[in-house]
């Protein structure tokens, strides 16, 4: 009888387990800039981070997915900086209306520190930007080496990688902790993931969440199934080119 009583409660509290409400993974827009309507599509949505990948070009930050694409015409402050001040001016100090946050992740194609530096000289005339709370300006790809992160202002974040280790002043300008999923596993998102590859991609997850930031993987099989693994493994944030889709996902789950 106790053990039929100990295998009941067992049994209960491992599909109450599995019954609790799933947290929602954060949307990450990512190549926002090669969509119809950058910026605006993504905005309109809600998401919580929007990706641009910028080249310094003759002094100027345009907006480009490599440099065949470069124009003139597409540069951060038209795509970006200049929509999210409006929003911001109109929303009353806050990026969204509603209060939620939105990181806009500049990944930079050129050399780190001398696209860093034009982009600090050029948000100086965005106070907009650099005052609102709810706004982050984060960087990634080209970044620059932690040990000089602190030659650059305090609103100016960066993204992390596992594996690398930073003191608490650097720490404090991680926004998010990112690496390719690719590194970790190549399941397409057919089927079961791999536990060898689960057990792999949840230590990543366990190492940034004990220093308290959340994790993104890029590369990831952009569908339904994956979205719904990578949640399951509380991913906090999915990288996603299919915005529409994911936020609608998310927002059933």
């Amino acid at each position: 009888m106790t053990k039929l009583l100990f295998i009941f409660f067992s049994s209960f509290i491992v599909i109450a387990a599995f019954s609790q409400p799933q947290t929602s993974s954060l949307i990450f827009a990512h190549n926002d800039y090669a969509k119809p309507n950058p910026f605006y599509h993504a905005y309109a949505l809600e998401v919580d981070y929007i990706e641009a990948d910028v080249f310094l070009k003759r002094g100027k930050l345009l907006v480009a997915h490599t440099r065949l694409e470069i124009n003139d015409a597409r540069s951060l402050d038209s795509l970006y900086l200049r929509p999210i001040k409006t929003m911001i001016i109109k929303n009353n100090g806050a990026v969204y209306a509603s209060g939620k946050k939105l990181t806009l992740m500049i990944d930079l194609k050129t050399e780190g520190d001398a696209t860093l530096k034009v982009l600090v000289n050029r948000l100086q005339d965005y106070p907009e930007l650099i005052n609102s709370k709810n706004f982050v300006m984060a960087v990634s790809g080209n970044m620059p080496e932690p040990s000089t992160w602190k030659n650059y202002p305090d609103f100016i974040h960066f993204d992390g990688r596992p594996g690398t280790q930073y003191n608490q002043e650097q720490l404090a300008r991680v926004e998010l902790i990112s690496d390719s999923f690719r590194n970790y596993s190549h399941w397409d998102g057919k089927g079961k993931i791999p536990e060898a590859d689960q057990s792999k991609i949840l230590s990543v997850i366990k190492n940034a969440h004990a220093l308290g930031k959340p994790v993104r993987f890029w590369a990831i099989p952009d569908n339904t199934i994956g979205w719904t693994t990578l949640n399951g493994l509380l991913v906090d944030i999915l990288n996603t080119d299919h915005i529409a889709e994911a936020t609608a996902f998310m927002k059933r789950r």
